[in-house]
């Protein structure tokens, strides 16, 4: 697959946008554009359902009059389109009210020579190929038996080349991919119907797990809820899976970003230097892990992100900052107007062997959690609930699924209540994270 732009093309319209805002009385300009194509197709039980083929340009435009601001964008590269672009984004600087935190980054502050990350990847497969792709994942699932059926399987190829230039002198692009592959199984028996959904991303295709081992995975899942049992109201030891313990940095990452920060919005403001987490968890920050799916050279400041310790000895380090957030916290940006990246949970108690199985037995008695669902956190004083689905163990073995229950508790008192974290690491996203065992919670049953 090739872009419809490439880099030259992209550099050259963003410098005549530029100088057309300078012309226009701007006194700083920003220029996002990106172009991006990809194929996504779903299947069920045989039968395409839906296929998408996405190939989009985009341009964004932002223009400074002093501190006032204006923006536009257009999916339209054309000399006429630019120039409207800009003059309407300078009228809606023109009447918007003076922001003193609005701007671009310092200069110096700026990524000079971004690193090469490894991250694009192209896939060119068909829509025929995706297809047999698809009816593998099926496959799959369908050697489980007639107790679970497809309900979707889905193959996904996607790149995108990105060109980030300001009036201070920054202009960089790279290119990136992200494909995927995924399933979602219904399992029904006489008195109960459950669904399993599993799926694999990377930057690479050669990186994803084979469709049989996703259809396998999504039905497994599905079948495991069979046959459930109830669970009393109580308090229990929990232990989330890998990638329910992805929820739990999930909501640290927002909670200590900008945003929910200055608008006050998080139990975790002015907590910098205090013990937010276990004293033997650290949270780590990577940007430039090669091949990593949250992997990038710059942020959309045009700022580097760093290697650091976010949490470490269970103490909050640092928070996640624009260049906007920095100077409405009086901070300085630490290269995350993105989002964070390539974040990792660990423990110093974790040892080489304690993959799931070793977690089971250290969870002795109590409640797996294997699938979360709502929006439980409140950040503004960390309380969780969520409904949840997972397996009541006994003795460090799965006795049976429990589903339709709430678990409950503090965000807060959750993370410095962890007793160990496994080496069975699953990453999605920005986040990776073994499972995580707590001390206690609050499980609502029947």
């Amino acid at each position: 697959m090739s872009f419809t732009f490439e880099q030259a093309r992209l550099a050259a319209v963003a410098d005549q946008l530029l100088g057309l805002a300078k012309k226009a009385g701007a006194t700083d300009a920003k220029v996002h554009l990106s172009t991006g194509q990809g194929l996504s197709i779903n299947m069920r039980q045989g039968r395409l359902r839906a296929r998408r083929e996405e190939a989009h340009n985009s341009a964004n435009l932002i223009v400074y009059r002093g501190q006032c601001q204006g923006s536009t964008q257009s999916t339209d590269f054309s000399d006429a389109s630019l120039a409207e672009m800009v003059k309407s984004a300078c009228a809606i600087a023109t009447h918007t009210a003076a922001d003193p935190c609005a701007g671009l980054a310092d200069a110096e502050l700026m990524c000079s020579v971004p690193q090469d990350l490894q991250i694009h990847h192209p896939w060119d497969v068909t829509t025929e190929q995706a297809q047999i792709i698809a009816q593998r994942i099926e496959a799959g699932l369908a050697d489980l038996g007639d107790n679970v059926e497809s309900d979707s399987a889905t193959v996904t190829a996607f790149q995108m080349h990105s060109f980030l230039a300001n009036s201070r002198g920054f202009a960089h692009g790279y290119a990136q991919s992200r494909h995927s592959l995924g399933a979602t199984a219904l399992a029904g028996s006489t008195n109960s119907r459950h669904l399993g959904y599993w799926s694999s991303q990377a930057r690479s295709s050669e990186l994803l797990e084979s469709p049989e081992q996703v259809g396998a995975k999504a039905g497994n899942k599905a079948l495991g809820y069979l046959n459930h049992a109830s669970l009393q109201t109580g308090h229990y030891r929990v232990l989330f899976d890998p990638h329910m313990a992805i929820s739990l940095l999930s909501d640290i990452a927002t909670g200590i970003s900008g945003r929910a920060l200055f608008t006050q919005n998080s139990y975790l403001r002015d907590r910098a230097g205090t013990q937010i987490m276990a004293d033997h968890l650290s949270l780590r920050e990577d940007p430039f892990v090669p091949g990593g799916m949250a992997s990038a050279p710059f942020d959309d400041d045009g700022i580097c992100g760093q290697q650091r310790a976010v949490v470490e000895n269970g103490k909050l380090q640092g928070y996640f900052l624009s260049a906007y957030a920095g100077r409405r916290l009086g901070m300085a940006p630490t290269g995350n107007a993105s989002g964070p990246y390539n974040l990792s949970l660990s423990s110093e108690h974790t040892r080489a062997d304690d993959d799931f199985n070793a977690m089971l037995e250290r969870l002795g008695d109590g409640l797996l959690v294997t699938q979360l669902n709502g929006e439980g956190t409140q950040l503004l004083n960390g309380n969780y609930s969520r409904t949840a689905k997972g397996f009541w163990v006994q003795n460090g073995l799965i006795v049976h699924p429990v589903t339709g229950i709430t678990i409950a508790g503090n965000l807060n008192d959750m993370l410095c209540d962890v007793i160990a974290v496994g080496n069975d690491i699953h990453t999605q996203g920005s986040f990776s994270s073994g499972s995580v065992l707590v001390s206690q919670m609050q499980i609502g049953g029947r």
